[in-house]
């Protein structure tokens, strides 16, 4: 994939984040604008030449589909990152061009300190589905990775992850929010308890090998099902997902209609990108259970499960959103505990802000010294070529150029501590402009 082109420290730097979550919009809707890696890398290219993006990061899961990218331009405006955002589904393979009108509705928008707080609060699981979940953060960092590897992630996407990282581990240190691990899979263990009434009466059959498969699995010995099945593609990942929980009979795929009808709760997790079981499939399945009824919870993105599944008698079928019926369960204590999340949060967007303010800083007062440098060279020549310092002689002239360094240096550092430490009137930020228009340092740099 072509990688960004590097980033050179700027003042007009601005740190974006767009996207759509499950607070903007339901679960077709995110489902219709779910990419995989390969699309997004597909895409990017593109996207990073037509919006000259100098670093760019997506992130894509089942709850969510974002862009955390960099520009040089201090005014982007929030219809330009929508734009943003609805080129990186034109530029996929499969494109959605159809979707335009609902993209500018359904999304959100974040640029400077709002963006860092964004992400950290993302990646501390603090703006997830289930308060305070794990698996964002991994999923996080799987996406930092492969901006990485794809050179797109330069010097503020870089900080900005790492500042994310560290404010997810404070969070959880510090807070009560990671006292009782939680994801996506916990919550559907649990609803699955709810709706069925006792797990330990039932058999539970996860399609799927993966993360959230064995997140589910573990967490499952909690209620003691009467019987475990796992059913994946490849049959040495469930054999080894069986193994690793210790409960269980794993399944190839080539099985899943024979197995289908024995479970009377199925959890399904895969990465496919099509539909696995479908109405007639489902349909079949029931025929075999003489019409005892079944709970399906389908907690994949795409979905495994067709919604018309819900259409057959005794077919009771439950998705990503449906989670909200459990999520509520100490939901108070979390909550407590997130507001204490929210506060470190900002701490850290604080500090994020003073580190991406430092880079327009840095700049400015280093133009600064060379325009007091310059303006001493040009006065002292012009004194010099006149009466009556064209009389002194070669050690006093030295000794007027070191006078007048020492005067350039005590000045330019009486202005940076100034700048970097202003008074309770005014912000580094006022002082550094009102710098480059006194002394018009934007027309010298």
């Amino acid at each position: 994939m072509t990688g960004a082109t590097s980033l050179a420290e700027n003042n007009n730097t601005t740190l974006f984040c767009v996207g759509t979550n499950h607070e903007s919009a339901g679960l077709d809707f995110r489902e219709s604008l779910f990419l995989s890696r390969d699309e997004i890398n597909y895409a990017l290219p593109q996207l990073i030449q037509k919006h000259d993006l100098k670093e760019v990061l997506v992130l894509s899961t089942c709850n969510r589909l974002e862009i955390y990218g960099v520009v040089e331009t201090p005014d982007i405006t929030a219809h330009q990152l929508k734009d943003i955002f609805i080129d990186l589904q034109k530029f996929c393979p499969n494109q959605k061009l159809e979707l335009d009108e609902e993209i500018k509705n359904k999304s959100y928008q974040h640029t400077q300190k709002e963006a860092a707080r964004h992400a950290f609060s993302v990646a501390s699981g603090l703006d997830s589905l289930v308060l305070g979940e794990t698996q964002i953060a991994g999923q996080f960092k799987d996406a930092a990775q492969f901006a990485l590897e794809g050179s797109t992630l330069g010097p503020v996407l870089k900080r900005m992850t790492q500042e994310a990282f560290a404010a997810s581990k404070k969070v959880r240190t510090n807070t009560d929010i990671g006292k009782k691990p939680v994801s996506i899979s916990h919550a559907a263990i649990d609803l699955a308890n709810r709706v069925y009434g006792q797990l330990k009466n039932c058999r539970v059959l996860i399609i799927g090998a993966g993360e959230m498969a064995e997140i589910a699995a573990k967490y499952l010995l909690k209620y003691q099902p009467k019987q475990v099945f796992v059913c994946n593609r490849t049959l040495t990942r469930a054999e080894n997902l069986v193994a690793k929980v210790g409960i269980g009979i794993a399944y190839p795929w080539e099985e899943l209609n024979e197995v289908l009808p024995l479970a009377d709760v199925i959890i399904s997790c895969t990465g496919a990108n099509e539909i696995i079981l479908d109405k007639a499939r489902m349909q079949k399945s029931q025929h075999h259970r003489s019409g005892k009824a079944i709970f399906l919870i389908d907690i994949a993105l795409p979905r495994d499960i067709d919604p018309k599944c819900s259409e057959i008698e005794d077919v009771y079928l439950f998705d990503i959103d449906d989670l909200k019926q459990v999520v509520g369960e100490n939901f108070e204590e979390r909550k407590k505990a997130a507001l204490l999340g929210r506060n470190i949060i900002m701490e850290n967007a604080d500090g994020f802000e003073k580190w991406l303010f430092s880079r327009t800083l840095k700049p400015t007062l280093a133009t600064f010294r060379d325009y007091l440098d310059i303006l001493v060279r040009q006065e002292m020549n012009k004194s010099l070529s006149r009466a009556p310092l064209n009389q002194l002689d070669d050690n006093q002239v030295k000794a007027l150029d070191a006078m007048l360094k020492s005067i350039v240096t005590k000045m330019a550092g009486d202005v940076g501590r100034s700048v970097h430490n202003p008074t309770v009137d005014f912000e580094s930020a006022q002082l550094t402009e009102a710098l480059k228009v006194l002394f018009t340092l934007d027309k010298s740099s």
